[in-house]
């Protein structure tokens, strides 16, 4: 919704709104008096983050030649995996010497000076109509349908698979997500455009997205559990093993940006599938009871960081190389929406199978079933992506 909002009503007010809101919302999160305000303060800070991720790429690609699309997408990504390399860290920190209530006001200062930055270096790039209403009710249905999926299986296992409510959540978004395909391909305006779906690279490299996010998000939330509950790491120690892949990650977001403006995405994305592919391997063969950091996670970290370095940031170049200027912030939204719906899906499989377990042999049925899904990526960007964009002709 946040990609449509800003091609309806525009990138930069969007913008705006989504940091002046995560602002407030921070605040409200490390100030809450009890849990419910900080709920409420939460669901805040994920709306507001919805608006701000696909607004602030349609503001910059428009400012670039064509020809440096994926450079550019490269750098705009780095940034954000440079910032989850150090958060980890930061936050470990900020518990060691304060209560957890830092964690969220540290985000208010970077928020107010996004908004800043935006009043001061950022111009509109969208041609704003609200001619034709908007597509609400499909918004409800297709936010609901993967609530409900989400829902069902994170409680599954304490309500129960075959109660009332674990199936009531399941035909409920088995019955509303076809119904919002179906409203989609008929309004005027819709939240999701399906006609985007018909330019071959952004229905491939979506599909891409939906297999290798799984691995991406539910890796992020699976690491720590086991180095908190296996190998009793520390908060601390936990933060510092996550920073290298990160950054790795944001290294080479930005030197693939330049190999796929000359050469395109075909080569580079399915060497990337593979390498992650061998980080999830690695983990499943190596990783034990056993406390062996740089023999059995470090390297998996490095391969992870490698492949997903590319395919984070690149997907989501492959997947806008050939969508009209106009419907930039909408498809990232579209691509976005993709990619955070399977990561939590992929979060709630996890917690379903480990059950609060965090036995070892739980863990390997994880890493085996994410490097499956991650090895699909390799003959779908391999072969069925185009062989050639428009920015590296």
């Amino acid at each position: 919704m946040g990609g449509r909002l800003a091609d309806r009503y525009g990138r930069l007010v969007v913008f705006r709104i989504g940091v002046l809101g995560l602002f407030v919302s921070s605040i409200a999160a490390g100030l809450a008096p009890g849990i419910e305000l900080l709920l409420v303060a939460r669901v805040v800070q994920g709306l507001c983050g919805a608006m701000t991720v696909p607004s602030s790429l349609a503001l910059v690609l428009p400012q670039f030649p064509k020809a440096r699309q994926a450079s550019v997408i490269g750098i705009w990504a780095s940034a954000g995996m440079a910032a989850s390399g150090l958060a980890p860290g930061m936050a470990a920190g900020i518990l060691e010497i304060a209560n957890w209530r830092w964690v969220y006001l540290a985000i208010a200062p970077i928020a107010a000076l996004a908004f800043l930055g935006s009043v001061w270096f950022l111009q509109e790039t969208a041609k704003p109509d609200r001619s034709r209403p908007l597509d609400l009710l499909g918004v409800a249905m297709g936010s609901s349908a993967v609530f409900l999926i989400v829902l069902a299986t994170l409680q599954g296992r304490q309500w129960g698979w075959g109660s009332v409510s674990t199936l009531a959540c399941f035909v409920g978004a088995a019955v509303l997500l076809p119904l919002f395909l179906w409203r989609s391909a008929g309004h005027d305006e819709p939240l999701f455009d399906p006609r985007l779906f018909r330019v071959r690279s952004f229905a491939v490299a979506n599909m891409a997205v939906s297999l290798a996010m799984v691995g991406a998000f539910t890796s992020w939330f699976l690491w720590p559990q086991y180095l908190v509950e296996v190998w009793d790491y520390s908060r601390w120690a936990v933060g510092l093993a996550f920073t290298p892949a990160p950054i790795i990650s944001a290294v080479v977001a930005v030197l693939g940006g330049r190999w796929a403006d000359k050469h395109g995405f075909r080569g580079m994305m399915a060497l990337a599938s593979l390498i992650a592919t061998g980080g999830h391997l690695w983990l499943l063969f190596f990783l034990d009871e056993n406390v062996r950091f740089w023999f059995a996670f470090f390297p998996a970290t490095v391969f992870f960081g490698l492949g997903m370095g590319v395919l984070a940031s690149h997907l989501n170049s492959a997947a806008l190389a050939d969508i009209e200027p106009a419907s930039i912030a909408t498809a990232n939204g579209v691509h976005q929406s993709l990619r955070y719906s399977v990561g939590g899906i992929g979060v709630a499989v996890s917690i379903a199978v480990l059950g609060g377990a965090h036995e070892v042999h739980l863990y390997n049925w994880l890493w085996l079933l994410l490097g499956g899904l991650q090895a699909l990526c390799i003959p779908l960007m391999g072969f069925a992506y185009p062989r050639k964009h428009p920015a590296a002709a």
